[in-house]
């Protein structure tokens, strides 16, 4: 185990013993400043004499690993975890806004007021977060960073699709018009795949309707659709060889039998997605490429600012597995990043987790407002936001009867403070019966032990 050190003035050394902290702390030669990781701050101006620290980063979508190393010593290892629910708060904040502006009939219209999403280079919410994140973490790191070694993510999106593709395929567009609905219905004539029901009047609408084309319905009623045989919510991509044309009431029976991933047609032949592949590779090859698109965009940022920390270089993917295989280590986040920090220098340290935290997120505050319903002359009444009592506020660590050890999720207008719910503890209490540790914080590290494959969170 180590505990960090940070200078008085504010720049990391090189982390010691516990026995030697527990001296300086004593002789009120420091104090402590964060909790965890267990960091110390020195009250006397020490000699910056450190050795050279490398972080490796293993990027992924979801997790991403980190190993920070030094001396032949693993000094800090750990897994952040990303944000998945930005972009779902995005589309609900989204609905909410155009029910507000419908309601607000009176307001006069405003156009062009999205510039940020119009400029150059500009990243989704979602993306940027996850970029950013990493880089939270690393200046947060309090070790004497000298080097960052990241793993590069390069992958070919239209091989995931196509793997038969090459030269010069990658330019010709599988498309037969910009609209990808109109071009699905112009591949299959204007015909229902499954029922065969065409309108009559589709030669006309193909050649006279095409750009005005919105919600097309004949004179007998009969709407076509395009129907994404593997569904996106089950990886399915937007490509003209995952869609097929169906009328109205053929697409609404396919998706009520719950059929991701084929369509029965008439005749008894069943459609699978993707003209060139199986339906298990159509199913890999949407999350594949979701989970490479999210991993590849933003990286430029991210290296952008990873190089106002500290020099920076990258490896390859193929690299560190090829490493790590050779090592016979098994593969995790850590681990990986571990092989990417000791890649060049061929450096063999032995794995350990003494010093190993999963890092998650919190928003510290939310945009959403709460209202109940109208009232007579009052309109929508805002609900009752608490959101400090007694100096405690949302996301603080306290110690609750000198024992549990709890973070504030909510502030009741009883009085009472509200932790989660944990079998056996308290779920909520008055703030005198309660002992303020450390302000919420937006980055939240938890110390990890793994003993015997098991893991344990030390709290």
């Amino acid at each position: 185990m180590r505990v960090y050190v940070i200078n008085k003035n504010g720049n990391p050394l090189m982390p010691c013993k516990p026995a030697k902290a527990r001296k300086l702390l004593r002789d009120k030669k420091a104090k402590v400043v964060n909790r965890c990781p267990f960091t110390i701050q020195l009250l006397w101006d020490c000699e910056e004499n450190v050795q050279e620290v490398t972080v490796g980063i293993d990027k992924g979508s979801d997790v991403t690993g980190f190993s920070c190393v030094s001396n032949g010593e693993i000094l800090m290892s750990g897994a952040i975890h990303h944000r998945t629910d930005i972009k779902g708060k995005m589309d609900a904040r989204r609905a909410n806004r155009r029910n507000r502006r419908s309601r607000k009939w009176y307001r006069p219209k405003r156009f062009n007021n999205r510039a940020s999403s119009k400029r150059s280079g500009r990243l989704p919410p979602s993306i940027k977060a996850n970029a950013e994140e990493v880089i939270r973490v690393v200046r947060k790191i309090p070790l004497p960073i000298s080097h960052i070694v990241v793993e590069d993510v390069q992958v070919d999106i239209r091989r995931l699709s196509d793997p038969d593709v090459k030269n010069g395929e990658y330019q010709q567009s599988n498309r037969l018009d910009e609209n990808l609905r109109l071009a699905c219905l112009t591949r299959d004539g204007f015909i229902c795949q499954k029922c065969k029901k065409q309108p009559p009047d589709s030669r006309d609408y193909g050649k006279k309707q095409r750009p005005e084309y919105r919600d097309y319905r004949s004179k007998k009623e009969t709407r076509l659709e395009a129907h994404h045989i593997v569904w996106t919510t089950k990886g399915g991509k937007d490509s003209i060889y995952n869609l097929i044309t169906l009328c109205e009431s053929c697409h609404d029976k396919v998706h009520k039998k719950g059929e991701s991933g084929k369509v029965k047609i008439k005749g008894g032949k069943v459609v699978t997605g993707m003209q060139k592949a199986t339906h298990d590779f159509v199913l890999a090859a949407g999350f594949s490429d979701k989970v490479a698109q999210r991993t590849m965009q933003g990286k430029t940022l991210m290296y952008q600012e990873l190089k106002k920390i500290a020099s920076l270089s990258t490896v390859y993917g193929y690299q560190t597995s090829a490493y790590r295989k050779s090592l016979s280590l098994p593969k995790t986040h850590d681990i990986d990043a571990l092989c990417v920090a000791t890649l060049y220098t061929g450096a063999v340290i032995r794995r350990h987790r003494e010093n190993f935290y999963i890092i998650k997120f919190r928003p510290r505050q939310t945009r959403r407002q709460y209202h109940d319903l109208p009232r007579k002359g009052k309109g929508r009444v805002r609900y009752q936001i608490n959101s400090e009592l007694e100096g405690f506020r949302k996301g603080d660590v306290v110690r609750v009867k000198g024992r549990w050890l709890k973070q504030i999720n909510s502030i009741y207008s009883n009085g009472y403070l509200a932790f989660a719910r944990v079998s056996g503890e308290p779920n909520s209490a008055k703030p005198k019966d309660c002992q303020l540790l450390q302000r919420g914080q937006t980055v939240i590290w938890e110390k990890v032990v793994d003993q015997e494959g098991g893991i344990v969170v030390n709290v």
